[in-house]
């Protein structure tokens, strides 16, 4: 069952793609993005709202009105519906949710729980052995006192690292994290706690919505504080210094945004986005070659990026440099049609400016 020409409501931020992206890969997908869960068909629950979605006993506890009828999805099943990952092949189903239930000792909402974040991946058929294990893991860490949220981040966090619950021994520091132990001991791996030190008040989920609430207010002072924040509690998700570096920019410290621009490629030097602002912010500081570059990576990246390639275009025909300007035009033509026929226009201008050239020399 797929998605498609539904409205979709994403609740929470998916690490590692812009709000840019997301909205193109779900024009494509013919998907219907809003910011009104009330009048959405599909809910995807973001990894990034386990902390404070779920209660401590395994429940949903969404904080919005929704559509009797909508349906709830998971971040890894959206993605798979955007094509930007496949989902995992299913191993055989031998579990029912009884069985499953029972093995673990939860009950069928603590279940649906996991299966909305990805912890287990059941199938209209029923449960595998990999879900047994994962699922009987979260029981023992709730029956030993742990709460749902925890588990889960934990189950996410080793997820990322090529671990499973199934596979490590966790318990719960006095500070309440979900560590490694090993040998007796609260334990680190690879030289890191399994989970970061967050602080009592705050984690980096938190301060990033907060920093996009301040953003759409208006409040630029108060995103750029919320998104430091954040991006110092997650030094990996390279959308938080990029966002960072949106609204540094427009408060005008261009300066300090190539700064956040440069961390968020350092991070991720996929992240086409940040290639194409940095690109912009160089324009407008008048460093054309390097804000040139800057547009050719991103397109680089993501070939059919319009924006970057109009871009380039553009500073190119400014150069008189229209033989090089020509195919970026073209490629624009067969991949956008929204951009088409400026697209087209410039194209026309730079053959009839190649052919004064010519007739000159």
């Amino acid at each position: 069952m797929t998605i498609s020409a539904q409205k979709v409501y994403v609740y929470g931020r998916l690490r590692g793609i812009t709000a840019r992206r997301i909205r193109e890969l779900a024009v494509a997908k013919r998907l219907r993005l809003t910011r009104r869960p009330s009048s959405a068909d599909a809910i995807v629950l973001a990894h990034s709202t386990a902390g404070f979605a779920v209660s401590d006993g395994g429940e949903l506890c969404l904080k919005f009105q929704r559509k009797a009828d909508a349906r709830l999805v998971s971040e890894r099943y959206f993605r798979s519906q955007l094509g930007m990952r496949a989902l995992p092949g299913a191993s055989e189903p031998h579990y029912s949710e009884d069985q499953i239930a029972r093995h673990a000792g939860l009950n069928s909402l603590q279940l649906r729980t996991l299966s909305l974040y990805d912890v287990v991946s059941p199938v209209d058929s029923g449960f595998s052995y990999s879900d047994l294990l994962a699922a009987r893991a979260v029981g023992r860490l709730f029956a030993a006192g742990a709460k749902f949220p925890k588990i889960i981040v934990a189950a996410l966090a080793l997820e990322q690292r090529g671990m499973s619950l199934s596979g490590v021994r966790l318990a719960e520091a006095p500070w309440g994290e979900l560590l490694q132990v090993f040998e007796g001991a609260l334990a680190e791996i690879d030289g890191q706690l399994l989970l970061p030190l967050q602080g009592p008040d705050i984690d980096a989920d938190e301060a990033f919505a907060r920093a996009e609430a301040s953003e759409h207010e208006g409040d630029l002072d108060a995103a750029r504080r919320w998104y430091d924040l954040a991006g110092r509690l997650d030094e990996n998700d390279a959308v938080i210094p990029f966002n960072l570096g949106n609204v540094l920019d427009e408060l005008g410290r261009p300066r300090e945004a190539e700064i956040a621009y440069r961390q968020a490629i350092a991070r991720s030097p996929d992240l086409a986005d940040a290639w194409f602002n940095l690109g912009v912010l160089q324009e407008k500081m008048g460093r054309d070659e390097e804000a040139l570059s800057s547009y050719e990576k991103a397109f680089a990246v993501e070939p059919t990026y319009a924006d970057a390639l109009h871009n380039a275009a553009l500073l190119l025909i400014r150069k008189r440099r229209f033989d090089a300007a020509l195919p970026l035009l073209n490629q624009i033509m067969s991949a956008s049609t929204s951009s088409a026929a400026e697209a087209k226009r410039l194209a026309h201008l730079c053959r009839l400016e190649l052919r004064h050239d010519a007739e000159r020399a």
